[in-house]
């Protein structure tokens, strides 16, 4: 048989839902053409309608080496992730951006020399928003909250397709907001569970352990890039200031969880962070102490 009759018949085996049959006729294509991609899509439809969903996905992503900028392959990927629920969360977001990618970039090709935008051209687009929509989507239906804050973060500037998507998405200092909560709660969490394990070993002082268990957590954290994101994005003066306050006080809490020798950078963005609050006469306390007394000359390394 032909690879062409081989193809025509995988592809009435599949529409037929004859799996193994669709699955035979994929594999004689690849014996002759290990590179041929309808039969590596052939082939990762025949194991995902099998329940092979391991091999299905295997299937794809041979294929997406094949032909990475064609949307099939991926949207094969995706649809098999999104019917793993939980299980296959942070690959679907992975998918979804990829699609997103490829939708903007036949976008932006349409466009190319001042071209008028065509109805195919905008449905280009609106595929590339609509792949951000879902991927986020699913991580807020199925995935934990870590996870569901970085399928947030691909609305974000921060994404590959935010420049082609802009004004398409939701305003980033809003986004980064909801990432910024979900980070604040998990990290609360986090510290008071590993302190309530680790305060019970021998030798451990509550103090001392609060100190490594935040220094640790802290040290790892998003948080103050992402309260200056928002202090950046953001166009609303008050919640300008209740993010500026939120900085100072993760910088001063990160400064006082360092080990002593290590603090003098930190210290140093602590101090110019609470200096331009009190030129503006801001009224956050934190600030007016950190500038009246350390310049006074209190020795902050013994914090």
């Amino acid at each position: 048989m032909s690879t062409k009759a081989a193809l025509k018949a995988a592809k009435s085996a599949i529409d037929s839902k004859k799996w193994d049959e669709a699955k035979e006729q994929a594999n004689t294509v690849l014996e002759k053409d290990a590179q041929n991609y309808f039969a590596k899509l052939f082939l990762g439809r025949a194991n995902d309608g099998l329940g092979k969903l391991d091999d299905a996905a295997q299937a794809y992503n041979d294929a997406t080496k094949i032909k990475p900028e064609d949307p099939q392959a991926w949207l094969g990927l995706r649809g098999l992730y999104e019917k793993q629920g939980p299980a296959r969360v942070d690959e679907n977001t992975q998918v979804g951006v990829k699609l997103a990618e490829i939708y903007a970039d036949l976008y932006a090709f349409s466009l190319v020399g001042g071209e008028t935008r065509t109805d195919s051209s905008r449905d280009d687009a609106h595929k590339s928003q609509s792949a951000i929509d879902k991927l986020v989507d699913h991580a807020r239906r199925h995935a934990t909250k870590l996870q569901y804050a970085r399928a947030l973060s691909t609305q974000l500037p921060t994404s590959p397709v935010y420049s082609y998507l802009e004004g398409r998405l939701p305003q980033p200092a809003a986004t980064y907001t909801r990432v910024a909560d979900i980070h604040e709660k998990e990290e609360a969490q986090t510290i008071k569970q590993q302190i309530a394990e680790r305060k019970t070993r021998l030798g451990a002082t509550m103090e001392g352990t609060t100190m490594q268990v935040k220094n640790e957590v802290y040290g790892a954290s998003p948080l103050e890039g992402i309260y200056q994101s928002i202090i950046d994005w953001t166009t609303d003066d008050e919640q300008r200031r209740e993010y500026e306050e939120k900085l100072l006080q993760r910088a001063y809490d990160t400064l006082l969880a360092l080990p002593v020798g290590q603090k003098a950078e930190k210290r140093d963005k602590v101090m110019k962070l609470a200096h331009d609050m009190v030129i503006i006469r801001h009224p956050f306390l934190l600030a007016w102490q950190i500038e009246l007394e350390w310049r006074s000359g209190l020795e902050v390394e013994a914090y």
